[in-house]
């Protein structure tokens, strides 16, 4: 993958000044893949923060304690993120994200295009 990292749970590559993320099918998040996940985007980022656009789709389930993390400690070097959920699980999984996230901009959608504006606009 160009400019980008993809392990057994995501990919994430950096596009336009924007680090997409997207999760691969099935993934079931526990705090120790939230900690793997966050190491890897920190290492793609390089000490640089980047706005997020993260594809929802393939999260099947998540424990409380990772989400925990990707709320606390796990928002380091980000400007905002933009989820994009497209069933109704994803999005009741963004909605509460959204409730755990109060340091950065951070909005649910339904079409791509949309989220990346949004991105660009908190950039």
């Amino acid at each position: 993958m160009k400019n980008g990292i993809e392990n057994d749970m995501a990919s994430m590559w950096l596009e336009d000044e924007i680090l997409f993320f997207s999760w691969k099918k099935d993934v079931e998040l526990d705090l120790a893949k939230a900690k793997r996940i966050v190491r890897d985007r920190l290492r793609l980022q390089q000490g640089r923060a980047y706005p997020i656009l993260c594809n929802q789709n393939g999260i099947r389930s998540v424990e409380k304690d990772a989400w925990c993390y990707l709320a606390g400690d796990g928002t380091e070097l980000i400007k905002a993120i933009a989820l994009v959920s497209l069933t109704p699980l994803e999005y009741a999984l963004s909605k509460f994200f959204m409730k755990q996230v109060s340091s950065i901009p951070i909005q649910v959608f339904e079409e791509l295009s949309e989220a990346k504006e949004f991105l660009l606009r908190n950039n």
